[in-house]
């Protein structure tokens, strides 16, 4: 149990969520006196788990364009974390165009899928890599 929540965290950190209260290991956690209802809410991790599904799903597939850490690679995929782009389109929008991809004017087309396959790149991992998107501070409305 220790491992996934430790998992999670360090998937929360992936996305760059702030954890209110760590994941565990602290001498708070192996008080045996329990917590009063209120203390638990607040030390819950406040992340999305398809954001950080996406975030892994993003460094398998995408990190060959966009950088693993989204922010882009010279004369190919953008920067994601402070795209405009990412910022203004909602979830359904983004799942479509990651679908269909397009021609870039004097850049490097965004292939449909991101060059992968249906059967190896679905729609909700899709879902899952716009959640982690749409996580970054400078992508949020």
């Amino acid at each position: 149990m220790k491992q996934v929540v430790r998992m999670m965290c360090v998937g929360a950190c992936v996305v760059g969520a702030g954890l209110a209260g760590g994941c565990g290991g602290d001498a708070e956690s192996s008080s045996s006196s329990a917590p009063a209802a209120a203390d638990l809410t607040a030390k819950k991790p406040s992340f999305n788990a398809d954001a950080v599904k996406g975030a892994l799903i993003f460094k398998k597939t995408c990190a060959a364009c966009h950088g693993g850490d989204a922010k882009g690679m010279p004369n190919n995929g953008p920067d994601l974390t402070v795209s405009a782009f990412v910022k203004d389109n909602d979830e359904a929008a983004l799942l479509a165009y990651v679908i269909e991809g397009r021609e870039v004017p004097g850049g490097v087309p965004m292939p449909p899928r991101g060059g992968f396959t249906e059967e190896v790149l679905p729609d909700g991992d899709i879902t899952k890599v716009v959640a982690y998107l749409k996580n970054f501070s400078g992508n949020k409305p």
